[in-house]
């Protein structure tokens, strides 16, 4: 049995730019899919939304390893973030620490997947991360 882990990051861009306040959304969730933990947290600032995709991922693999989990199965919205990841996509140089960081992480665990979902089927990550970033929107 699995752990199931969501986690996504949202930014609220500065006019015109990529670049702005970004938060992390996570749930973590035990094999009978109960919450066992939520993250809504504001990160600061952000160069674009991707790099609150893999603060996200790396949060809640943290958190997935407090908790003492072994078998997991992660779930994200971001394209990029998953295929960098998983050895399918090139990393570019901005993201480099990020992702050598989450693959760090993901070595701790003994079954670990990484797969891309659709934005409803990240909702409660989703909702989590603009929660944390309400005050801010217009």
């Amino acid at each position: 049995m699995f752990y199931r882990l969501n986690a996504d990051g949202g930014i609220v861009a500065d006019p015109g730019q990529a670049s702005g306040e970004a938060a992390i959304g996570v749930v973590l969730k035990n094999p009978d899919d109960s919450v066992v933990h939520e993250i809504s947290v504001r990160i600061g600032w952000a160069l674009d939304h991707h790099i609150a995709e893999y603060r996200a991922l790396i949060a809640g693999l943290r958190l997935a390893r407090g908790h003492g989990v072994d078998d997991i199965r992660v779930f994200l919205d971001s394209a990029m973030v998953v295929n960098q990841v998983n050895g399918e996509w090139k990393i570019k140089p901005e993201y480099f620490a990020l992702c050598t960081e989450a693959h760090a992480l993901v070595k701790d665990f003994a079954d670990m997947e990484i797969t891309l979902v659709s934005r409803k089927q990240n909702a409660e990550a989703d909702r989590l991360a603009d929660e944390a970033l309400r005050p801010l929107r217009p």
